[in-house]
């Protein structure tokens, strides 16, 4: 049993398999019986200034995923059951306070299962509806909480794509059936790593809809990433969209610690393209427990339309656990 912070720094198989090659030991020479070695080998200086480039630019890819995999490790609310390969198990609670407002409370549970004997093409899926209703008592947020179950199928995964398409339920009164395809794109521009998806789906009470997502990451060194996201849904009955973006800079302070200066806002397209809620603020979250309870504090400021854009604080607090077996 791992967490997503020990995935984090471990490279990948490839990865680590370049890296047992370049510590390689040389082979032994035909004169190791301590013949006189006489003959002279000219070096190309052009030879070496490319293997320089290469290693140069391995190294620095090396550092980008590493950095990227440890962000999505520590921050993505997606991470059981999106970009990490085995059975995963994400359960959480945290308490948020606004300003002028009462304390409430929010459970979540995340279960991604790999079923067995299928080349892990088949996976259940079990999640806690992903919205903006808490509860004042933290008993109430565990029991007044919706779930969704689906059976996804990995149609095809490789380093450039993923696609998958899941059918289940959200579970609730009446029962709301749905299908989802979503396609993946990674990419590579430049010093950008870019992850790009698309999700249609159709639910028998709500209809068709879309969603797209652009996240673009940029490491800054071995530390530091910079990433900007990118979101825009669209509900065929609403027949608009429903839009936001943000921002984070994310510090690997250790392999237990990280922060997160973040600023985003939100919006739609109701009647004109209009973004009318704002917030900026850090994140701070650290391993607390073995290798998979984490907490989580964060600090920030909104400014909302419904409040006249008045500067709002607001302080969250997370305490969560990350349970994984390959």
């Amino acid at each position: 049993m791992t967490s997503a912070s020990a995935l984090a720094l471990s490279p990948e198989p490839s990865l680590q398999g370049d890296r047992e090659q370049l510590i390689a030991p040389l082979p032994a020479t035909p004169f190791a019986d301590d013949t006189p070695y006489t003959s002279q080998t000219d070096i190309d200086p052009a030879l070496l200034d490319r293997s320089k480039d290469w290693l140069a630019g391995y190294l620095n890819r090396l550092s980008g995923n590493i950095d990227s995999f440890f962000v999505d490790s520590f921050f993505s609310e997606e991470i059981t059951d999106d970009d990490v390969k085995g059975s995963r198990a994400k359960l959480s609670l945290y308490t948020r306070r606004v300003l002028g407002d009462p304390v409430d409370y929010k459970f979540g549970l995340s279960v991604k299962l790999v079923l067995p004997h299928t080349n892990e093409r088949l996976n259940l899926l079990l999640d806690s509806e992903d919205e903006d209703n808490r509860e004042a008592d933290p008993i109430e947020s565990v029991e007044n909480v919706n779930y969704t179950a689906a059976l996804r199928f990995i149609v095809r995964e490789t380093d450039q794509w993923k696609t998958n398409v899941d059918a289940g339920i959200r579970w609730g009164v009446p029962p709301n059936p749905f299908i989802r395809f979503r396609a993946r794109r990674y990419a590579y521009l430049s010093e950008w790593e870019l992850k790009a998806t698309q999700t249609l789906f159709y639910f028998s009470l709500d209809g068709w809809g879309e969603e797209t997502r652009l996240q673009m990451d940029y490491p800054l060194n071995t530390e530091k990433l910079f990433r900007i996201n990118a979101k825009a849904g669209y509900l065929l009955n609403d027949e608009y969209f429903k839009l936001s973006y943000d921002a984070g800079l994310y510090h690997e302070l250790s392999s237990k610690a990280a922060l997160g200066f973040v600023a985003g806002a939100s919006g739609d397209t109701e009647v004109d393209a209009t973004f009318y809620s704002y917030y900026a603020g850090v994140r701070y979250r650290r391993q607390v427990y073995s290798n998979w309870v984490f907490a989580e504090v964060a600090p920030e400021f909104i400014w909302d339309r419904d409040k006249n854009y008045d500067t709002t604080p607001v302080i969250m607090f997370r305490l969560e656990s990350v349970i994984a077996r390959d």
